[in-house]
């Protein structure tokens, strides 16, 4: 026949019982407070993470305890001779004898009974509890309750360790590739493996459910880590989704689409970016005639804005790095070099500025429109940077592409 599983109320009822029936210096005294140690480790089993019940529940033990403190003192004395008496059949036990210490400490930290339990104590109880673990082993999986804290080491020493040490950064954006760590999950911080799975499981559909771009990372850690400061997952969704605090990105509208003239404005950007590289070319061949050439990147489209979720606000283009190297492996002075390309970027509609530098390494900036160049000249070798006019694609029924005046 199964047991009864009494209520928070019920509990309390007892525990406070139990403490008022005892009469301080009895040998029965002794009793009433283990009895009593034990009722508040039921409590916490109802309430994982939640602590005591509120309202005059804490009050009244105070007070009790209080009348009681030296024979709650000799009560915790005798539950560190349980630990070390317990055996095989009574190992759970003792670690339950532990956690019942731990509470008592840690409940009514702050109160007037504070410290009622001596750190000696505690101590004691530490090094009878490592003793019988080295003896016995951890406690089985099954065996372990799902409600004590990861600071209850006694029940998880064993069972946290064989965890991976691992921890995941979750990043939010306005664009796949321009997102930005905002919090943290450790796994160790967890008491239970189902736990780190169950907090990365609500994470996730939490961002997703919201319409946040996000992406995670994962890399051997420490849960003892601050990880440059991230806030862990509890302490974020606590401020952004309960508190409601703003967050650096915006999540993506409920049906959101393309601008209407987004394909286009891609396909021209890549058009004017190949006819660009060719113009260099040009340029290369009638500045210097016969040298070699080096496409460095033709990088496009790339987005020169930051990130939004709403398309029509980003600004696109394109940015070339090329290289001719004039001379032939001979070193050419960049004077000289300067010298033979800006009367062709000239004839060509590019206005440039005056060369900029030391005689071993020259800049020359240049322009046409919404385009920009950087010449940097070297002995033997000529870099040349291009970046596109900024190209937009506004959100208005039949509109293709605009460029943009550069601010």
């Amino acid at each position: 026949m199964a047991s009864r599983q009494f209520t928070v109320e019920e509990l309390t009822r007892f525990a406070v019982r139990t403490l008022q029936s005892a009469e301080p210096g009895t040998p029965r005294a002794d009793t009433h407070l283990s009895e009593f140690f034990d009722y508040l480790v039921d409590l916490h089993a109802l309430t994982p993470g939640g602590g005591l019940p509120a309202g005059d529940f804490v009050l009244t033990v105070v007070a009790e305890l209080n009348r009681l403190r030296r024979d709650a003192g000799i009560a915790a004395e005798y539950l560190v001779d349980a630990i070390e008496q317990a055996g095989w059949d009574r190992h759970e036990d003792a670690l339950r004898a532990r956690s019942a210490l731990q509470y008592v400490n840690d409940d009514f930290a702050g109160t007037a009974v504070a410290g009622m339990v001596e750190a000696e104590t505690l101590a004691d109880a530490d090094e009878a509890v490592r003793a019988k673990l080295e003896q016995y082993g951890p406690a089985d999986a099954e065996e372990v309750p799902a409600f004590v804290p990861v600071s209850h080491w006694w029940w998880d020493s064993s069972f946290r360790a064989a965890m991976p040490d691992w921890v995941t950064v979750y990043r939010i954006g306005e664009a796949p590739d321009a997102v930005r760590p905002v919090f943290c999950i450790a796994d160790r911080s967890y008491s239970r493996p189902w736990l780190a799975e169950a907090a990365h499981s609500e994470a996730s559909a939490a961002l997703a459910e919201r319409g946040f771009i996000s992406s995670l990372t994962g890399f051997e850690g420490s849960a003892d880590s601050s990880f440059g400061g991230l806030p862990t997952w509890e302490q974020f969704r606590q401020r952004h989704f309960v508190e409601g605090a703003p967050l650096p990105v915006r999540p993506v509208p409920p049906g959101q689409e393309d601008p209407p003239g987004w394909d286009a404005m891609r396909a021209e950007i890549l058009r004017v970016g190949r006819a660009t590289l060719a113009e260099l070319e040009d340029i290369f061949g009638e500045a210097f005639p016969g040298a070699p050439t080096q496409v460095n990147s033709l990088d496009g489209p790339r987005r020169f804005s930051p990130a939004s979720v709403y398309k029509h606000e980003e600004l696109w283009g394109f940015r070339i790095n090329v290289m001719v190297f004039p001379g032939a492996g001979d070193d050419v002075p960049p004077p000289d070099e300067v010298r033979a390309v800006v009367p062709v970027l000239q004839r060509r509609g590019w206005t440039a500025g005056a060369a900029e530098g030391s005689p071993d390494k020259l800049r020359v900036e240049a322009a046409r429109g919404e385009f920009r160049l950087s010449v940097f000249a070297e002995s033997g070798a000529v870099t040349f940077i291009v970046d596109s006019p900024r190209y937009r694609a506004p959100d208005e029924p039949g509109a293709t592409w605009v460029i943009e005046p550069r601010s």
